[in-house]
């Protein structure tokens, strides 16, 4: 994953053992400096801090995770309805506790949504996956020609 300068983002994997006790801290990419191990310098709370591109997540996907994660437990706690074929078809509530795809595939943007919605439902709307895997590659393709176009 590539950032820019100005990103929000979220120390996930310090590799340092000084650097673990910014686990989990927000900040914004203030500088890049190519070729260096240490390249993303991030503007924390109270530091400015050099970080490897493979310690960060992007905060605006752990934001939607946690929406979803949200929303899953709600799901998660309301009661089972009766199978309808129209509105709640089986090959798109064989999750647990009564989740359906579209709670999940809701939160994200199209075409990522689609990709899980495919790939969640392979092997149960038909015996065969493999229509299913294609198309979630289809919009995995898709997405990608999207972001090297930003």
């Amino acid at each position: 994953m590539t950032y820019k300068i100005g990103d929000e983002v979220i120390i996930a994997a310090p590799s340092t053992k000084w650097a673990q006790q910014f686990k989990g801290e927000r900040g914004t990419i203030v500088d890049i400096v190519d070729g260096e191990p240490y390249g993303f310098n991030v503007k924390l709370e109270q530091w400015s801090l050099g970080f490897a591109e493979a310690e960060l997540v992007r905060a605006d996907l752990v934001d939607v995770l946690d929406e979803i994660s949200e929303a899953l437990w709600i799901k998660a706690m309301e009661p089972v309805e009766d199978e309808d074929e129209v509105n709640h078809p089986s090959h798109y509530k064989w999750l647990p506790n009564g989740l359906e795809v579209i709670d999940i595939t809701e939160n994200l943007m199209n075409n990522l949504g689609n990709v899980v919605k495919y790939v969640l439902r392979a092997g149960h709307k038909t015996e065969d996956p493999l229509t299913d895997l294609r198309k979630a590659a289809w919009y995995i393709e898709r997405e990608i020609k999207r972001l090297e176009a930003v």
